[in-house]
């Protein structure tokens, strides 16, 4: 009897062993978890340091932090008012593809729209969607220089990739970051890769953070831009000095205005703007064009 109660300790001993272990465990793993999203948000990139207009992150303006909606300790009021303030502005800009154009189109996700119903507090969409199949290539849409790539696993924007546009790359006075988040999986272009417009960057997936209903496949593609070429990454986004939100129809339009409260107020066909794109053969429409839509149009 004494042999058989002895046995019944042990296995106790060794549960409460066990028990103690998971619990640690679960611990840590939440520390490691919490501690990566710090070292994130605090993470300089070093890869950047040697490109044109990089510049150390306390050198921006915390408020654009806040327009790009990443910021510690921020309500997210705050944050819709200072996008408000920087061109995240409905505009009702409507994409008309050259030549008639068969070209994969905007859907319900439109510019700037209110995203409040849908996250139960103050937010805004600050770009465009455009629903494609799993696995569509996604295209450079000027020539450029991949300045930021995350992994976003914390967020709703999964992965992303961020291109820099000098002026004279796409022909507007001022540069320009493409944004193009959801892809299927982290580009393989590094850092300081220059691109070509046209050239594939990455695939149309349904990468982040869900809400109550599963994301269709879809590409969302945002434009921002600055009269400056300073810009920094501090390893969760990419933030260019004094810049602001563009309608990223707006993006191609050949003469300004390209600020969202001036194209609010165009009226009547002025608000159709000629999209210029590549088709699969790689011939541009029209030929001259440094600006092309993010797929391959038919």
């Amino acid at each position: 009897m004494g042999e058989h109660r002895m046995k019944n300790a042990k296995k106790l001993v060794y549960v409460g062993i066990a028990m103690a272990l998971v619990i640690l465990t679960a611990g840590c793993v939440k520390e490691s978890r919490k501690g990566y999203k710090e070292m994130q948000f605090s993470a300089s990139c070093k890869s950047c340091e040697k490109l044109d207009g990089f510049v150390s992150p306390s050198q921006i303006n915390d408020e654009i932090r806040k327009m790009v909606g990443k910021y510690k300790g921020v309500g997210e009021a705050d944050n819709v008012a200072i996008q408000k303030s920087r061109g995240v502005v409905e505009t009702y800009l409507r994409p008309d593809f050259i030549d008639g154009g068969d070209c994969p189109e905007i859907d319900s996700e439109k510019w700037a729209i209110d995203y409040s119903y849908k996250r139960k507090r103050p937010a805004l969409h600050k770009g465009i969607d455009i629903p494609q199949p799993r696995g569509t290539p996604v295209r450079a849409i000027a020539n450029g220089v991949v300045v930021g790539k995350f992994l976003n696993e914390f967020n709703r924007k999964g992965i992303e990739i961020i291109l820099r546009h000098t002026p004279e790359q796409t022909g507007l006075p001022f540069w320009t970051y493409s944004q193009y988040t959801h892809l299927q999986e982290m580009p393989t272009l590094s850092i300081g890769t220059n691109v070509k417009m046209g050239d594939e960057i990455g695939k149309t997936a349904n990468t982040g953070k869900m809400g109550r209903r599963v994301r269709r496949d879809a590409l969302h593609f945002a434009v921002l831009y600055s009269k400056y070429p300073e810009w920094s990454n501090d390893g969760v986004v990419v933030t260019p000095k004094d810049g602001y939100f563009m309608d990223p129809n707006a993006f191609y339009r050949l003469d300004p205005p390209y600020e969202s409260l001036s194209l609010a107020k165009l009226l009547g066909d002025q608000k159709w703007v000629p999209i210029p794109y590549m088709n699969a053969d790689g011939i541009l429409a029209p030929s001259d064009t440094k600006r092309i839509w993010p797929y391959v149009c038919k």
